[in-house]
């Protein structure tokens, strides 16, 4: 009987946590209005990001805006360009990333597939320098 119990108070407390975990594929957000990178270049180097959803990738930036990202079950070139304050990536696997400089972070937005960028669904991430 105390099993069931047990049983039973572990299986409320799960469903309650999971009810309060954010959406990771919740709409995007509005641009800042704060155009912090428009007179910077491109933060070169390799990055580290980890999402909502639990993939981590790889990006290596250079500084003519070229990419390369590398997951578990996907790697891709792609293009970055300044915009409105952000950094946008489009990946030639039909992808686009969105990131905005927070501190020494980023904040990724990840669309797939890329025509659903920028106001569809997308899974949030946080990218830190890795060199």
């Amino acid at each position: 009987m105390r099993w069931f119990l047990v049983l039973n108070a572990l299986l409320a407390f799960g469903l309650a946590s999971a009810a309060a975990r954010p959406d990771p594929f919740e709409k995007s957000p509005p641009l800042p209005e704060a155009s912090t990178l428009s007179s910077l270049e491109l933060p070169a180097g390799r990055w580290r990001i980890e999402f909502a959803n639990g993939v981590r990738e790889r990006c290596d930036l250079h500084p003519d805006g070229t990419a390369f990202v590398v997951e578990p079950r996907r790697s891709a070139a792609g293009k970055a360009t300044l915009r409105d304050g952000a950094i946008v990536i489009e990946f030639a696997d039909d992808r686009v990333e969105r990131w905005t400089p927070v501190g020494e972070r980023m904040v990724v937005e990840h669309w797939f597939p890329g025509s659903l960028f920028p106001s569809g669904n997308r899974v949030l991430g946080i990218g830190r320098y890795a060199r």
